[in-house]
This record gives C-alpha cells, structure tokens and sequence, in this order.
C-alpha cells in the first residue's frame, strides 16, 4: 500500500467515533494491515497472525459488548481503531493503518481515548503494550509496570509490556 504523507493539522482533523458493528469488517482489515506494517521486527509470522487471530476472534463481539471502541476516520477512510475497557482502565487496543503510521493519527485517537477514560473517572490507562508500540506509549507519558511478558493469543505465547499513565 503506497503511504500518504499527511501532516500533523490532518491529524487533528481526525474525525473520531464510536464503532457500529458494520465497521467490523473494515476494523480488521486496518487491524491485519497494521500489525504487518509494524511488528515484524519484534514478531515472527506465527506471532503476528496469531495477534490478528486473537482480534477477529473477539472483535464482532467486543464492538457490541462492555468496550468502547472508536474508530478514527481521515477523508472519509478509516485509519485508526482503539479499544477502551473502561471498567478496568484499559486500553485493549490502538492501531492505525499502515497508510496513516507515523503522522500523528495514533497520538490524536490515544488523546481521545484518554480523554474518554478521565471522563468516566478512570485514574490511570494501562494496556499490554506490543514491543513496537512501546516507544509510541513511551513519549506519551506510560511507563512500564512490569517486566516483559508473553500472552497467550491463539494458542502462541507473544512477548508485551505492561505499561500505565497516571490520567489525574
């Protein structure tokens, strides 16, 4: 896919809204897409699919379920989706497509999710980081919690980091 350059007043332009079902479908596409764009210089092939398989397992019935999934839209195309467990002040998932990585579209649906999660009284946001994504969440303020750790998705064992913001 050829990347389109976009510069960060764009990403401000991100038009940011919960998820329907119907966006399910297009979810995991941009879910699939990003996790290959990204992870493989932490992930092998197994790992990777089975990080995606863990997502289309649940994502029909996350999207309707007790999380608050958004979808961050640029130009009418859909090129983020995060994830917010707002029982438990998690963020389950934030990916952004591989034609929108790198120019801010991440920083601009984290914003949004942590505003959400203040809004609903969460005192901090915390996830199982991707190794990738540990520099991204590192220069937004979350810190790691533990040492590295494998999840169990799909059967394989996945390398993560537990990492947590303050949000008070």
């Amino acid at each position: 896919m050829r990347r389109r350059r976009i510069s960060n007043a764009d990403a401000e332009l991100l038009s940011v809204r919960a998820a329907r079902f119907e966006d399910v479908a297009d979810i995991l596409r941009l879910v699939e897409e990003a996790i290959e764009a990204r992870c493989h210089d932490h992930y092998d092939a197994v790992q990777r699919r089975a990080v995606f398989l863990g997502y289309a397992a649940n994502m029909f019935v996350d999207v309707l379920g007790p999380f608050e999934t958004f979808t961050g839209e640029l130009g009418g195309a859909l090129a983020a989706v995060a994830q917010l467990d707002p029982a438990h002040g998690g963020l389950r998932a934030l990916f952004v497509g591989g034609a929108f990585q790198g120019q801010g579209i991440g920083r601009a649906i984290l914003d949004h999710v942590e505003a959400r999660a203040r809004t609903l009284g969460c005192g901090q946001l915390g996830g199982a980081m991707s190794l990738n994504a540990v520099p991204f969440y590192t220069r937004a303020g979350y810190r790691p919690v533990d040492g590295p750790e494998r999840l169990l998705t799909a059967g394989v064992r996945v390398p993560v980091v537990r990492m947590v913001k303050p949000l008070r």
